[in-house]
């Protein structure tokens, strides 16, 4: 298991602004407390809240509270909001903080400090942090099912504080779901990309304001095929290869089971777990193709 890059060029004297992205839907009860919890935040040049079609005063409690309002007319999900806050932006360097209060000030100031020297800086929930315990499980299993896909071992998959350099994001946005899963899909697309990634310790509060809508169960096998897709996007030969291996073993040691047992002998079911490996194989080789192309194009 490879960990993440982290590689950079520090300059103490680099000091870039930055612009503070909020994706905020119905968090009119909790909007302004946050950011006058925030204050005003070294290097911080503005403050965007996504009011992505909220129902209630989310939008009216931002502005009062000094940040710029960019608004969806309905509700189209945190990844959209996000993907609206970045477009949005007038700065190279971008933090995505949330709306429900879970993130501390000081640990925007760790992201940010870091942010000028990597691509992407996320935040990674430490053992202090508070947890949804039914939720627990389920991640689990999704941080595993990624750590083996991708072949790193990531330490906070689904973290929603984080930096990107505008102008690398912005080659992968169309990549990006609208609904929850946008942390998921911009760690995946930018560790395989080879972009430098760096994770900082930090401590999660309890959510304040409505309850979460993402159902871990519900909404899991739906990350999982994501997570799935971007790796066969970025790293075919980590999925067509050992599902090839496997036909072709299966095919092998049923020939050899079969010729031990009766009589030297090629069956049609042989037969097909062996063509199965081979031609699961050569598409491996078609899409690393396809995706090495698809590298060169978005470098």
């Amino acid at each position: 298991m490879k960990f993440i890059k982290q590689i950079s060029t520090h300059n103490e004297n680099q000091k870039r602004p930055y612009t503070l992205i909020i994706p905020a839907y119905n968090e009119g009860a909790v909007i302004g407390g946050v950011i006058r919890e925030l204050g005003s935040p070294s290097g911080c040049a503005e403050i965007i809240v996504v009011d992505d079609g909220s129902s209630d005063n989310t939008a009216k409690v931002a502005a009062e509270n000094g940040a710029r309002v960019v608004y969806h007319q309905h509700n189209r999900g945190n990844g959209a909001a996000i993907k609206t806050g970045i477009c949005s932006a007038k700065t190279e360097i971008v933090i995505i903080y949330d709306a429900d209060g879970q993130h501390r000030p000081e640990d925007l100031e760790k992201i940010a400090k870091e942010s000028p020297y990597y691509d992407m800086v996320v935040g990674a929930r430490d053992k202090k942090s508070q947890k949804d315990w039914a939720r627990v499980p389920g991640k689990m299993v999704l941080e595993v099912f990624a750590n083996i896909l991708s072949g790193y071992k990531i330490p906070d998959l689904t973290s929603g504080l984080r930096s990107f350099k505008v102008s690398v994001i912005k080659k992968y946005l169309h990549l990006m779901p609208d609904g929850f899963s946008m942390p998921t899909t911009s760690t995946i697309a930018l560790i395989k990309m080879g972009y430098a990634v760096k994770y900082i310790p930090i401590v999660a509060k309890n959510r304040l304001g409505r309850k979460s809508s993402v159902k871990i169960f519900r909404d899991g096998f739906g990350v999982m095929i994501l997570i799935l897709n971007l790796v066969v996007l970025f790293n075919p030969q980590r999925v067509f290869l050992p599902i090839s291996l496997f036909f072709l073993s299966l095919g092998a040691v049923y020939f050899i089971a079969y010729s031990f047992i009766y009589r030297v002998h090629l069956t049609p079911s042989m037969l097909l777990l062996i063509m199965t490996g081979i031609i699961l194989f050569f598409m491996g080789i078609i899409c690393e193709h396809v995706s090495a192309i698809h590298r060169e194009l978005h470098k």
